[in-house]
């Protein structure tokens, strides 16, 4: 049966070590206390941690890998879950600076706003803040998908290499700043934006992309209309 974990964060326990936490946790519930576990029969062998007990922390659920969903209840510090593979989280709350930095697979899901450098470095994956986020999210992106649903700050899309920054609101200056590869969705409009991106004509795989990265962010697919697309002068 599918395993669900409900968890306190303590003090005593540092953020980054959520992974040896549920498994400890697993393999002997008596070692933590304030710790339920309570199973179902809807996907066997899956495991479900809610986190209390993580507000403000830095680095909480930094290098989680191969649990299917992991949600934190309230806003989180800088470089929340880091560095994670094959997980789906979820925050209730707000993001600090640097979420999801290094992503390498797996569904990020930000309920709040997000700050500076929002999936940073990501390689893959999914990352979704359904408010606004600070400058350079998606900054050197590395083909990772990562979607704002509100307004960003400067040089958003700084150094990209490759992957997706999907912006549903407004962006800062410098929108696309040393930009080498990947593409730019943008709904709003900019405050400025560099001679690294040029605009090009919304295509159907565009379309397609798009319309699946709006669906998971709860924006309606008939907003594609709306959005411009920029990619660097050497793709086009």
């Amino acid at each position: 049966m599918a395993r669900v974990i409900e968890l306190e964060i303590s003090d005593q326990v540092h953020p980054a070590r959520l992974q040896h936490v549920i498994q400890d946790a697993l393999a002997d519930p008596r070692r933590l206390e304030r710790l339920t576990i309570q199973t179902t029969e809807e996907e066997p062998e899956a495991i479900y941690a809610i986190l209390q007990g993580g507000y403000g922390k830095d680095y909480l659920g930094a290098g989680l890998r191969n649990l299917l969903k992991v949600e934190t209840m309230g806003s989180i510090g800088d470089y929340g879950f880091a560095a994670t593979s094959d997980c789906e989280c979820a925050v209730q709350g707000n993001v600090g600076d640097f979420f999801g930095h290094s992503q390498i697979s797996g569904t990020l899901l930000v309920m709040g706003s997000a700050g500076h450098g929002f999936s940073a470095m990501a390689q893959g994956g999914l990352s979704v803040v359904l408010g606004d986020s600070l400058d350079r999210p998606g900054a050197s992106l590395r083909g990772a998908a990562v979607l704002v649903r509100g307004n960003v700050g400067a040089e958003a899309g700084f150094r990209m290499r490759s992957g997706i920054l999907v912006i549903g609101g407004d962006a800062g200056p410098n929108l696309g700043h040393q930009l080498t590869g990947g593409r730019i969705y943008i709904r709003g409009q900019a405050d400025s934006m560099t001679p690294d991106i040029e605009e090009c004509r919304l295509r159907e795989p565009d379309r397609l992309i798009l319309s699946l990265l709006l669906m998971k962010a709860g924006l309606k697919a008939s907003a594609i209309k709306e959005f411009r697309v920029y990619r660097s002068p050497a793709e086009l």
